[in-house]
């Protein structure tokens, strides 16, 4: 039975916080109250909001209210794993109370041997909250520990075992043997086939003096050996390895591999459903990706079967609290769907008066109705004209029709009615499921050529210049040519509105269609890329192909692409004021021009400014002065170093909380950000004479901007004294691991990879790109350096970016370059820069979202539609995010739904403040 929400739980936070963690607490106690009465809730606040505390403040409860501790799971996408583990010590030291005894894992579990070892463990080395990645549990299993256990339990107590001993012995040499690894050689092979594999940790010690963090072999393989049909894999072993000859031994080798591969994963499917386990809790984040029941994450809910890996978590949790930000992306058979999967739960005591299908089918009655109710709608008021929308300033939900008004506006001011009404009871239908807070607006939007204004009020999309004219008529044209001939996907108005390179890309036959992917590819279970366009281009297409080619064969004309120049201009507009700036794209080349741009843009602004303050002529000449004064101002033997250290020491001393470690790290990244040509045009008085006084002027505010730099400086090492103090007041060997730790390594990182990259123009360049082809470190680093008052101030990010991680500490500035079908992609973008305590929030300013696209594309079209869809996604759950024209062109032209009938529809699903 769940418990209440734990007194452990501080009630009390920093004062910036104070709200925030009030309404957390509530939810949480909301939830468990729920809990005490059904299977499951669906956690869906707005991004942002800090669901994963909530999360976390249910699994401590849960946790200290099962006898002995017992073990939540947190089931999460991989590339936001290591994130909850950072999130639960940040977690537990600043809102648990101290001595609750509750141990999180170290790192995330990305293997499902790993899983289940966590599950065995002896109580006084359990960890109680065990954060598992999706893939873990439905990749194929590779440990070597299990592959020799189940060689094993395949050669025990049968008649010929000590000889099929022998064998498996003979040929594991290393690398090139039965097993691929060189630390198992014929000598532990052997000491090891002849243990009980329960005794393999103690044996491994003395055979190698390596000490095992955990058991190697879970508990429940020997369960699972049992009732696997092993008699294949010994069948395999007399065939393929041989006692005396090593003729075609490669060959032999190779089959008895596969053959325990395959009899691996046979293992390891039935391990997972057989499993006997009573947990009180899983945790699953992004949940929405349970929609679908034929996936492995989706079986994973199901019935329990021994020949597949369906059913591993039927039956062994108590309750379940799903997470996820987009619950009305979700049509209404799939939010069913994802809450059937709370049916794999334990049986309720006592049980609800109707099963959960029946309770499920219920809802889905009534969401059904709803929905047939807000299309119906949707249809009616797609076909009002401007001058009819007048009337409707007059509609209530219970107020007739005026007599005066037209067929049309009447027909849709009863729709309007009758989707109220269905809405109503479908917010008491939802209620006892889904939880959502919704934010404070905190955003400005600047759409279309608003990017280009300078404080006045500009209207309308991107013009596209004369000079740029030739290689969109072209591609309209093609455009038009390929609908009529192929009725294929518009490729050439895609790629076009957003970068001459992208558009390059899409024509040239690949069938990724250039696009990045959505996940990392540590990630990527579907990648969701676009479907390659059937049908073979004309001659007709092929000529314009040609046409456009050619025009854009000189890389001015590339480089002046409308809305690549207008991007680049804004960001390093933003760059020249002091601001960072987060710019998202869709396609990879796209990302790749748009870097290119912004790097070649920053760097002219360097020199250009830099001549002007030192009155130099040649690029060389002006590269060669600023070398001059870097080196005379910073170099570490000159006395005007000396004297900027000491002064950036003793005002920064406090801050640091006088901690040696963070005032060296803070000092250190300021005087090697200073140095760079970057910092000495933005933030100095810069002169060919100038001074360490006039440089310590500068950050003082005395530059072009009256930039207070160090006030910047000075605030971020109070964060990470704040983060150190962390370390001392939990668990001092735990450094390595903590955000002071993870900070410092990028700064240094950083330092380190720029050495290389000098000839960029900057020694710390600011503009910086990441994607799905990134490494994880790499990201992780570039996360950390653009949460800090330091470089990179321009991140240009693809898809993998715009979930799962935060971007808000130093950043309120968005450019989404490439815009999307789907409003909630772009939401979940934004969402990257509007989180609890944001820079935005700190410095009592809004989020600055622009959106730019090209007047008269299909850039254009994009736009109005997912404006429109935006004001109707929660109206009409499900409603499709693709670009199917029928249903795009209705949507680009239709009139906004009315305040009053959308104030009508709104839902109210947050948690009761009493």
């Amino acid at each position: 039975m769940p418990g209440l929400l734990t007194n452990r739980l501080r009630t009390t936070t920093e004062p910036r916080f104070e709200e925030d963690w009030t309404r957390q607490r509530r939810t949480a106690a909301d939830i468990l109250r729920r809990l005490q009465t059904q299977e499951g809730v669906i956690l869906a606040d707005q991004v942002g909001m800090g669901k994963t505390y909530v999360a976390l403040a249910v699994a401590v409860s849960q946790i200290l209210s099962t006898p002995d501790l017992g073990q939540v799971v947190i089931f999460v996408p991989a590339a936001v794993a290591d994130k909850w583990v950072r999130e639960w010590r940040k977690f537990s030291e600043s809102l648990l109370e101290p001595g609750s005894g509750i141990r999180c894992v170290d790192q995330p579990i990305r293997s499902g041997e790993e899983f289940l070892k966590q599950l065995d463990d002896h109580p006084e080395d359990r960890k109680h909250i065990i954060v598992v990645t999706h893939t873990a549990l439905t990749a194929t299993l590779k440990d070597n520990f299990i592959q020799l256990a189940l060689l094993h339990y395949a050669t025990r107590s049968v008649q010929d075992g000590a000889e099929l001993r022998q064998r498996i012995v003979k040929w594991s040499t290393g690398r090139t043997g039965l097993i691929r690894n060189p630390q198992f050689t014929p000598d532990r092979v052997a000491k090891l086939l002849d243990t009980a594999p329960s005794k393999w940790r103690e044996t491994w010690r003395h055979l190698t003096s390596q000490v095992l963090a955990d058991d190697p072999v879970p508990k429940a393989l020997e369960g699972a050996a049992r009732n696997l049909h092993l008699h294949d894999l010994r069948a395999v072993i007399t065939d393929a390895l041989p006692i005396n000859s090593s003729a075609g031994i490669s060959q032999r080798l190779e089959t008895a591999r596969k053959a325990l591969a395959e009899a691996t994963q046979d293992t390891w499917r039935w391990m997972l459903s057989s499993t006997d386990l009573d947990l009180p809790l899983l945790i699953v984040d992004e949940a929405h990706r349970l929609k679908n029941p034929r996936t492995q994450i989706s079986q994973l809910f199901g019935e329990r079967s021994g020949n597949t890996g369906a059913g591993a978590f039927a039956g062994i949790f108590r309750r379940m609290l799903f997470l996820t930000a987009t619950p009305f992306e979700l049509g209404h058979s799939e939010l069913i769907e994802v809450l059937s999967r709370m049916g794999s739960v334990r049986t309720l005591e006592p049980p609800p008066a109707h099963t959960l299908k029946e309770r499920l089918d219920k809802l889905k009655r009534v969401l059904t109705d709803a929905q047939a109710n807000a299309i119906t709608l949707d249809g009616a008021w797609g076909r009002l004209s401007p001058d009819e929308l007048a009337v409707f300033d007059a509609w209530e939900p219970a107020a007739p029709p005026s007599a005066e008004i037209g067929a049309v506006a009447r027909e849709a001011w009863e729709h309007a009615k009758l989707a109220v009404k269905a809405r109503h009871k479908m917010h008491a239908a939802l209620q006892p499921w889904v939880i959502r807070h919704e934010r404070p607006h905190r955003r400005d939007y600047h759409a279309g050529a608003a990017i280009t204004a300078n404080g006045s009020s500009v209207s309308g999309g991107l013009q596209i210049p004369e000079s740029a004219a030739l290689p969109f008529l072209l591609a309209a044209r093609a455009q038009s040519v390929a609908l009529d001939e192929m009725n294929t996907r518009p490729l050439f108005a895609y790629g076009i509105a957003s970068s001459y390179e992208a558009f390059g890309r899409l024509g040239s036959g690949h069938t990724d269609e250039g696009r990045d992917s959505d996940l990392a590819k540590e990630d990527r279970e579907s990648d969701g890329a676009l479907t390659p366009s059937h049908g073979t281009a004309s001659d007709a297409v092929g000529w314009y192909r040609r046409e456009i080619d050619m025009a854009l064969e000189n890389v001015d004309v590339r480089d002046a692409h409308p809305k690549v120049r207008a991007t680049v201009e804004k960001a390093a507009q933003l760059w020249l004021e002091g601001e960072k700036c987060l710019i998202f794209c869709w396609f990879i080349k796209t990302g790749e021009a748009v870097e290119r741009a912004l790097a070649k843009h920053v760097d002219s602004l360097i020199l250009l400014r830099a001549s002007e303050a030192l009155g130099t002529g040649s690029v060389e000449e002006t590269r060669n002065e600023l070398s001059r004064i870097s080196d005379r101002l910073f170099r570490r033997d000159s006395s005007s170093y000396e004297r900027i250290r000491q002064l950036l020491e003793a005002t920064l001393t406090e801050a640091a909380g006088r901690h040696g470690d963070v005032l060296d790290l803070v000092v250190d990244a300021a005087i090697r950000h200073l140095r760079t040509p970057s910092y000495l045009i933005r933030y100095t008085p810069l002169g060919i004479s100038i001074t360490d006084e006039e440089v310590w002027a500068g950050i003082n505010g005395a530059n072009p901007r009256g930039i207070v730099l160090l006030d910047r400086w000075r605030l971020f090492a109070e964060r990470l004294a704040r983060a150190r103090n962390q370390i001392e007041a939990t668990n001092p060997k735990d450094e390595h691991d903590s955000e002071f730790a993870r900070l410092n390594a990028a700064l240094l990182g950083a330092h380190t990879e720029d050495d290389q990259t000098m000839r960029r123009g900057a020694s710390l360049h600011p503009v910086r790109r990441a994607h799905g082809g990134t490494e994880r470190d790499v990201r992780e680093r570039l996360i950390a350096l653009f949460n800090t008052p330091f470089s990179p101030d321009l991140l240009v990010a693809s898809s993998v970016m715009g979930e799962g991680i935060d971007l808000h500490q130093e950043c309120r500035f968005v450019i989404h370059h490439d815009l999307d079908w789907n409003p909630s992609v772009l939401e979940q973008r934004t969402g990257r820069l509007d989180r609890i305590g944001a820079f935005a929030e700190r410095q009592g300013k809004n989020i600055e979202v622009y959106e730019p696209y090209l007047a008269g594309t299909h850039d254009e079209k994009m736009f109005r539609v997912v404006k429109d869809r935006a004001q109707w996604f929660d109206v009409v759950m499900g409603r499709s995010a693709g670009a199917d024209e029928h249903i795009t062109d209705a949507e680009e032209t239709r009139l906004p739904l009315h305040p009053k009938i959308r104030e009508a529809l709104a839902m109210d699903l947050r948690s009761p403040k009493k």
